[in-house]
């Protein structure tokens, strides 16, 4: 029986490297992935910070792990660091999940969908509209929306979305921020959740 087998241009670990042009180092990854040796990739943070350009000097798998070396081509400058960061975690951040997820309370949503676009008094505070990945929506809404009987989970086609969207730190993980008034055209739906018997939000959202 074969494996899936996926071929990398990013290679993205949380292991402490002494960087330099020229130095050749060891890597371990969990998972049958395959990284590019012809061509030079990155080397980044599991969370995308970007950090090097690489060559993949030697490469063996198992289904269970890949281990190998590669050599050190050029050490990203904190500028270049920073724009390389925010342009892979737009791309990559998401993963394949076509959709960032806004919570509001059920009259705000109503509005929204009235003006056709969504626009918080909390934007001009913080710069930007605090959407979420799927993953953190129970933990959001029972931090943020316990004060509500029912929260409304908005499915937003981000590839539809006006605004830029930035995905940034914050407690749990990366968040989708909107820079700018989400236009209510992106929305592929609506979803709404009671409290359960317990008084807490449980969000999950069916595939």
């Amino acid at each position: 029986m074969g494996f899936l087998i996926e071929i990398n241009s990013i290679l993205r670990t949380d292991e402490t490297y002494e960087l330099s042009r020229g130095a050749e180092l060891r890597f371990r990854k969990q998972g049958s992935r395959v990284y590019f040796d012809d061509i030079p990739i990155w080397l980044c943070r599991n969370d995308w910070t970007a950090l090097a350009e690489i060559r993949v000097t030697s490469q063996s798998r198992t289904p269970q792990e890949v281990v190998g070396s590669f050599r050190v081509l050029h050490v990203c400058t904190p500028h270049e660091s920073e724009v390389l960061t925010v342009a892979f975690r737009r791309m990559f951040a998401g993963g394949t999940d076509p959709y960032i997820y806004l919570l509001m309370n059920p009259a705000d949503y109503a509005q929204a969908l009235r003006q056709g676009n969504w626009d918080p008094p909390s934007r001009a505070v913080d710069g930007f509209i605090h959407a979420s990945p799927a993953d953190q929506l129970t933990r959001v809404a029972n931090k943020h929306y316990n004060q509500l009987a029912e929260v409304v989970v908005v499915l937003l086609q981000h590839e539809r979305l006006q605004a830029e969207i930035r995905w940034e730190p914050a407690t749990g993980g990366l968040y989708p921020h909107v820079y700018g008034p989400i236009n209510m055209s992106a929305a592929a739906g609506h979803l709404t959740f009671a409290r359960n018997e317990a008084g807490t939000f449980e969000i999950v959202l069916k595939s």
